[in-house]
């Protein structure tokens, strides 16, 4: 893999990580509700998950699921029945708090509960494997080392990842305050949600 193809990689990479997708909404909704910092660790589980593609896709898995139909559509109804959980649960989110008399406050939830909700996000998406498998034979180099090429490849796109959501968390820790207002964190619980449903419900009825 040339120094070209390697800045080809680390520009299309990048604007697949910065399109909003569920990954980033998990990041941003995150950061409002329990600061950049909580954010940040759950943005670990996104990562580690992106590395185990990168990883599974080296291994071939990626390939399979393009030939199997019936794999492939088990596992995405999966991801989205997963998304469309997640969407339904940030939608009741304040209401359950506000009967429970703690107005203006997200549920107390530990880091690790973070970091494993942006694993599966990862994970339950059967298209992004696809994806990665797609993508990263247009930057290997048959004559060159494979497992170095994907160690390159991988650490790359875990640094890409981690700084634009390190971006998404600090741009969205800055409106944390607008939203300690009640109605303010109502609407942002339900778009939030209703995105997370549009991802999964897509997700569910869309092609390979």
């Amino acid at each position: 893999m040339g120094t070209d193809q390697y800045w080809l990689y680390v520009a299309v990479t990048s604007i697949f990580m910065i399109s909003p997708g569920p990954s980033v909404i998990l990041v941003v909704s995150n950061s409002v509700k329990f600061g950049t910092k909580h954010a940040m660790t759950g943005a670990l589980g996104n990562v580690l998950a992106f590395q185990m593609l990168v990883v599974l896709s080296a291994l071939g898995l990626g390939v399979i699921l393009t030939t199997s139909s019936h794999l492939f559509y088990i596992l995405k109804m999966i991801g989205a029945a997963y998304l469309v959980y997640l969407g339904i649960k940030l939608w009741f989110t304040l209401s359950v708090n506000h009967n429970r008399g703690t107005k203006n406050s997200a549920p107390i939830i530990s880091r690790v509960a973070l970091f494993k909700q942006a694993l599966c996000v990862t994970c339950s998406n059967p298209k992004a494997l696809v994806y990665v498998s797609a993508l990263l034979p247009q930057f290997i180099n048959p004559e060159q080392s494979l497992v170095t090429q994907i160690l390159v490849l991988g650490l790359t796109a875990a640094v890409l990842q981690l700084l634009i959501f390190l971006f998404y968390a600090l741009v969205a820790g800055r409106t944390k305050k607008f939203f300690q207002n009640e109605k303010n964190q109502l609407t942002f619980n339900r778009i939030s949600g209703v995105t997370f449903i549009g991802f999964g419900t897509a997700l569910g009825f869309s092609e390979k």
